[in-house]
């Protein structure tokens, strides 16, 4: 192993122990004012030489929970292993704010942890923490704000690691970047804490950029590239790229360096957002072969207990690049909806090599594959399979078919187990009249003893986002049909299912996502409801055979009121964030509405039709919309932009890390645009088709999305 495969191997080792103690005398990065502040406003408690020393980042965002740690502290700045309570209350309060969070905690070797939020925007907030033992120290100040502008005259850029400035997490940070230049940020990270990083470039500045910005982790020794998250090729679209979910494998001040993906394009405005999440200590699972080895947990034979929850793995290929395996035993005692999903290339690549590709398998005790798939989530894979026999079963961690000549790199395995008990269905459904009654959240089972047709009946409302799960043999264990809806190469599928008006013959616009013979994934079909009312499910088979049903809401929305096609009769977006319509005339555009505050970053994301720019079946509602979105403010002055195109390829104004792309549940959008409100106001977003078409069938969902 090279020394930053042994840096992550090390830190996955002694991770558990590291995360219940802070073993680093030097301050943290950023925070060195905290402590100098600690200590010349030290009050003396009633041990001689001890003191306190509060650490915190100089920024909190608005009504988030922002870290504090308060440590106990010899003569010399070393950490020491105190037993005694520490309180911590705002010292300084420049606008007469509550400070919301445990104000008195215990410490852990020597360190308290407090989580604290305030809803008041301010500069100048301070912290007093005080022990019987150590007696007070006040913090450095700090500042609660919607965002943080870096490349200004009071805020400067870091060209340099020696320059970089301190990024606060959650806290939404701007800047402008010319190609050519890299600009570096500064942050103090624990052993075993989790890092994500989403980028806002071409959602945020699409007039300028016209390729991605790259993201890179560099450890503390500032040379050791531990993540790099980019552009596939130079040719690549400018899919805003990120980490989602990325191990600290040490103490130390860490740094992250932004710049243009490929030399020769363009650049601009753009914002970051980095999150830290606590060590999750002895609730993450980790994988016990060690890292660099193989020959532990690499058949059905050997391998290791999975339980609900996360595992942190690491996926090594032979030196030849051939594939291996990790394999992990799940027990099943009853009927469940296994999900498992992998994080891995969405944190980008590990460790400066190739971004690792991986591919999961679910197999039952005699080795039989049930579910195989190497890309749900971007080129991340997942399993949604329902098994229905009580066992043991084994998930096979692989790598890609996409990537025949192997890498390797560490992952999150995440595993839900939830019980399946379906209704039957009734014996009347042959007919509409006689339809069987489900809803949302609600599991069928039905069978043909014949080829025939049944019908479903359910109530939906206007702007629900609705997904039909069709589980055959591909999902459900025990399924005998197989479902696909038609397409040119196979006009008249054996079996299907569709959705239906309330008249029982019309079908909806739906988006599909099927399995193939290459791989399995989600059997889908779904739709944005357009009208209140009762809506069909048709199943259809030429044989007998055996299958299931699912029925899910994945988001409601509001529904817009027409006439909506100016500033001034412009709707709401109500607090949920959602609201749908639908471009019904040619040339139409529908105006929302949406109040922000001075310097809050706020994201638009729309569900329609496919979402071409991932790949990924699961964006496609059944839209015949290409869509546009506008960002204007009341002088009509244009703050952001997207737009699909209907010649071609989509544009990549998207990222698999945004939270819209749940880990579970899948719901890309279709495209996406983001803005940092310059004032506080109301904003307004113009929805139209790309090339000023419209009709019934051009509807769509819009999510805003604050970032608080």
């Amino acid at each position: 192993m090279n020394r930053i495969k042994q840096l992550f191997a090390l830190g996955a080792t002694v991770a558990v122990l590291a995360n219940q103690a802070c073993n680093s005398s030097a301050p943290p990065a950023g925070q060195s004012r905290a402590s100098e502040a600690g200590r010349e406003a030290t009050t003396a408690g009633t041990v001689a030489g001890l003191s306190l020393r509060v650490d915190l980042f100089p920024y909190a965002l608005l009504g988030e929970t922002f870290p504090v740690e308060v440590s106990f502290r010899n003569a010399s700045g070393q950490l020491m292993n105190v037993a005694d309570n520490i309180t911590v209350s705002l010292s300084t309060n420049p606008t007469a704010a509550t400070m919301l969070g445990s104000a008195t905690r215990a410490p852990v070797n020597g360190v308290a942890r407090f989580d604290f939020s305030i809803a008041k925007v301010g500069q100048g907030y301070g912290l007093t923490a005080s022990s019987t033992q150590a007696g007070t120290a006040t913090s450095a100040l700090f500042s609660v704000a919607y965002s943080q502008e870096v490349d200004t005259a009071a805020n400067p850029a870091g060209y340099t690691l020696a320059t970089a400035p301190v990024i606060s997490p959650k806290v939404p940070m701007f800047s402008v970047l010319a190609p050519g230049e890299v600009q570096y940020y500064k942050f103090r990270a624990s052993v075993g804490q989790q890092l994500s990083v989403l980028s806002y470039a071409n959602r945020i500045d699409m007039g300028n950029w016209d390729t991605s910005m790259r993201v890179r982790l560099i450890a503390p020794d500032g040379t050791s590239e531990v993540a790099r998250a980019a552009a596939i090729t130079p040719d690549s679209s400018g899919l805003d790229n990120g980490m989602s979910l990325v191990r600290i494998p040490q103490d130390g001040d860490w740094y992250i360096a932004c710049d243009v993906d490929n030399a020769g394009y363009l650049a601009g405005t753009y914002a970051m957002i980095m999150t830290l999440a606590p060590a999750p200590g002895l609730s993450l699972q980790t994988e016990s072969e060690p890292w660099g080895a193989t020959g532990q947990n690499d058949t059905l034979a050997t391998a290791q207990k999975l339980s609900p929850g996360t595992l942190y793995g690491h996926y090594e290929s032979t030196a030849t690049g051939a594939a291996t395996s990790d394999f992990y035993a799940i027990s099943v005692s009853s009927p469940a909806r296994v999900r498992v999903d992998l994080t891995a290339a969405r944190s980008g690549a590990a460790y400066g090599d190739r971004t690792w590709v991986g591919r999961l398998e679910l197999q039952d005790a005699a080795g039989t594959l049930l579910w195989r798939n190497d890309s749900s989530y971007g080129l991340d894979p997942a399993i949604d399979y329902v098994v229905t026999k009580v066992g043991t079963y084994y998930v096979r961690v692989t790598g890609s078919d996409f990537q025949p000549n192997g890498s390797s790199g560490p992952y999150f395995l995440n595993y839900q187990s939830t019980p399946y008990a379906p209704v039957a269905e009734t014996t009347t459904n042959t007919t509409t009249a006689g339809a069987t009654a489900i809803k949302y959240n609600y599991e069928v089972s039905g069978s043909f003893s014949a080829a025939g047709t049944h019908y479903f009946a359910f109530g939906g409302t206007a702007g629900d986002a609705v997904r039909l799960i069709v589980q055959d043999q591909t999902v459900l264990q025990g399924a005998s049909l197989t479902m696909t809806p038609a397409t040119a190469a196979a006009p008249t599928p054996t079996a299907d299912a569709t959705i239906l008006r309330d008249d029982g013959i019309t079908e909806l616009g739906i988006g599909a996502s099927y399995g193939d013979a290459s791989k399995s994934r989600l059997n889908s079909r779904q739709t944005i409801l357009q009208t209140t009312g009762t809506y069909f499910v048709r199943v259809q088979s030429a044989t007998a055979g055996k299958f299931g049903l699912r029925l899910e809401r994945v988001a409601a929305s509001a529904r817009e009121v027409e006439p909506n096609d100016s500033f001034a009769t412009a709707n709401l977006v109500p607090a949920s964030g959602w609201i749908s319509g639908a471009i019904g005339t040619a040339g139409e555009r529908d105006h929302f509405k949406v109040h922000a505050e001075a310097g809050q970053l706020i994201t638009m994301s729309l569900l329609g039709p496919a979402g071409g720019g991932l790949g990924m079946s699961a964006a496609d509602w059944g839209s015949a919309l290409v869509p546009s979105i506008e960002v204007r403010d009341s002088l009509g002055t244009l703050l952001s932009a997207t737009s699909a195109d209907r010649k071609g390829d989509f544009n990549f104004a998207e990222t698999l890390q945004h939270p819209l792309v749940g880990q579970i549940n899948n719901v890309p959008a279709t495209v996406q645009t983001s803005f940092r409100a310059p004032a506080a106001a109301d904003y307004e977003i113009i929805v139209s088709d790309a090339d000023g078409q419209g009709g019934p069938n051009y509807f769509y969902a819009l999510h805003v999305w604050k970032n608080q």
